[in-house]
């Protein structure tokens, strides 16, 4: 039964993809900045999943990395880069000017094309 068990593992492609020294390394974890005054750094996200309301099925946050204070704006799914950037300028800059970082994840939506669009 040993020999049948090892030679499934071995020949299960699944098995084989899945192990520990297939996949790649993770990056070192690199602290956060502490802001020291607000506006100063934020984070961006998408909350999605959420039920429909008004047609509108996201909602997108961004919170100030000082005081925690978050705004958000409901949105549609399907956003372009430009919505996205207009969005973004309307809801913060507008009103706390540009800040000096931005904290994103790897969202598909924050791509080169919105950071042209904004700047």
């Amino acid at each position: 039964m040993k020999q049948d068990v090892e030679h499934f593992v071995h020949t299960c492609v699944k098995c084989q993809s899945t192990k520990y020294i297939y996949k790649n390394k993770y990056g070192l974890y690199r602290p956060l900045l502490i802001s020291n005054e607000p506006w100063e750094s934020v984070s961006m996200d998408f909350m999605t999943q959420l039920p429909k309301w008004n047609r509108m099925d996201v909602t997108f946050v961004v919170v100030d990395q000082f005081s925690k204070m978050a705004k958000m704006a409901p949105t549609k799914m399907v956003t372009t880069t430009v919505d996205s950037a207009k969005l973004f300028f309307d809801m913060w800059v507008r009103h706390h000017d540009m800040p000096q970082f931005i904290i994103i994840d790897r969202n598909v939506k924050f791509t080169m094309g919105v950071w042209k669009h904004v700047f």
